[in-house]
C-alpha cells in the first residue's frame, strides 16, 4: 500500500472548492463530485483494523468510479477545468489515485501537467501523481511523497538522489522532506522512516 498525503486532506479541498466559472460539461462534473462523495464515504466507513476487509470494501467503491473515468478519458481526453470546473478536475484527480492502471495514468500525464501549469492542481497533487506514477513504473521518485507500509511502519519509497532531495522540493514549492513526515505522522499515527543518505 502507497501512502501520500491523506485523501480526506485532497477531498476537503475538492468538495469545498468554488467553480472559478460555469462548467461547460455540468452533467460530466456533477457525476464526478457524486463519486468522490461515495469515495469519502467509502474511507469514513470502511473497517479499518481488518486489511482483507478493507480492500474489499474500498475495491467496491474504488473499481466502478475507476472504471467510469477510464471511459471518460479514453473517449474524450482528460477533462478541462472549463468543460468540469476546478473541483470537477480535483475529482477526477482523486478518483485517479485510486487506480493501478500504469497505462490509464500515462493517458492522463500530458492532462495533469496542464492542470498544473494552469493552477488547478496544487504542487502537493502534482508531485504524488509524479511520484505515484514513478513508483508504478518501477523507477524512484522525485519528489519523496510516496510511502510503504512495512512492519507497521512507514518508509519513503524508493527515492531518487536522497542528498538533494530537499532542494528539488524546494524547487518545486514543497517544504522539506521532515515536515512531510511530521505530517504523515500525525496524520496516519505510525512511525515514519527515511532511508539514511549515502
Amino acid at each position: 500500500m502507497i501512502f501520500t498525503l491523506p485523501v480526506a486532506v485532497i477531498a476537503a479541498f475538492v468538495l469545498n472548492s468554488a467553480v472559478a466559472a460555469q462548467a461547460t460539461n455540468e452533467k460530466l462534473r456533477s457525476e464526478l463530485l457524486a463519486m468522490v462523495k461515495r469515495d469519502q464515504a467509502a474511507r469514513d466507513t470502511c473497517p479499518i483494523a481488518d486489511g482483507i476487509e478493507l480492500v474489499k470494501c474500498l475495491a467496491a467503491v474504488d473499481g466502478p468510479n475507476v472504471k467510469r473515468i477510464s471511459e471518460v478519458i479514453y473517449s474524450t481526453g482528460f477533462p478541462t477545468s472549463k468543460e468540469v470546473g476546478v473541483d470537477g478536475v480535483k475529482a477526477l484527480f482523486l478518483i485517479l489515485q485510486h487506480s493501478e492502471s500504469i497505462e490509464l495514468r500515462l493517458k492522463c500525464k500530458k492532462g495533469i501537467e496542464q492542470a498544473f501549469q494552469d493552477k488547478v492542481l496544487s504542487v502537493s497533487e502534482f508531485t504524488v501523481f509524479v511520484d505515484r506514477l514513478l513508483i508504478k513504473q518501477g523507477k524512484p521518485q522525485i519528489y519523496g511523497s510516496n510511502f510503504d507500509l512495512k512492519d507497521g511502519k512507514m518508509v519513503m519509497s524508493k527515492t531518487k538522489d536522497l542528498t538533494n532531495l530537499d532542494k528539488r522540493r524546494r524547487q518545486i514549492g514543497l517544504p522539506p522532506i521532515s515536515e512531510y513526515v511530521k505530517v504523515l505522522r500525525e496524520a496516519y499515527n505510525m512511525e515514519v522512516l527515511l532511508p539514511e543518505k549515502k
